[in-house]
């Protein structure tokens, strides 16, 4: 039982208007359920804890269970192909990615996967627009991706649908679009 002096000074560090809610067990979603809230991302120069945080990573274990988990091709990544990876996560735990390859200007997005517990947050469009900055910043002008799922999404975000003959060299070139997304995968494209 903590001390009575501990709790007043608790509170008054952090009234009932800063005070968090108790934490629920998260409940699964279902047909006419109200959208979840979007998560406050923090990016690394923020430094409080209890906040998504979304910065480079290595290719690890817990990344490629993710995209293996969330049905993404890794063959590729496991040969070691140069691949910049960004992650969002909450107190050590992965709670998302998505992985760039870019060449003169170029980037080829790829590998973009959300744990189920956290879909439906908005954790997949700040990860997109964190590496649409990243790669900005690295000499990108234009992003390019292949889906058979998520065009919608990627609508949403700017990017258009474009004919696969339109992909430029380096995009046609990559394994990505020449042997591990089928024919049908749709070919997007936003100007940075």
């Amino acid at each position: 039982m903590p001390h009575l002096w501990s709790l007043r000074r608790w509170r008054l560090r952090f009234p009932a208007s800063r005070q968090r809610p108790a934490a629920t067990a998260p409940t699964p979603r279902g047909v006419g359920d109200e959208p979840l809230p979007p998560l406050q991302v923090a990016w690394p120069e923020q430094s409080e804890s209890c906040r998504v945080r979304v910065m480079e990573t290595a290719l690890s274990a817990d990344v490629l269970a993710l995209l293996e988990a969330s049905g993404l091709p890794t063959e590729d990544l496991r040969a070691g192909r140069p691949i910049t990876f960004l992650a969002a996560s909450l107190n050590g735990e992965l709670l998302g990615c998505v992985g760039y390859e870019s060449s003169r200007g170029v980037v080829l997005l790829r590998s973009l996967a959300i744990h189920p517990m956290s879909q439906g947050r908005g954790l997949g469009r700040q990860l997109v627009v964190e590496l649409e900055r990243h790669a900005k910043a690295a000499g990108g002008r234009t992003v390019f991706l292949l889906t058979t799922t998520a065009a919608p999404f990627f609508e949403q975000l700017g990017y258009e649908r474009v004919a696969r003959d339109a992909a430029p060299g380096f995009i046609a070139a990559s394994t990505q679009f020449s042997e591990l997304c089928p024919g049908s995968a749709q070919l997007m494209m936003r100007r940075l």
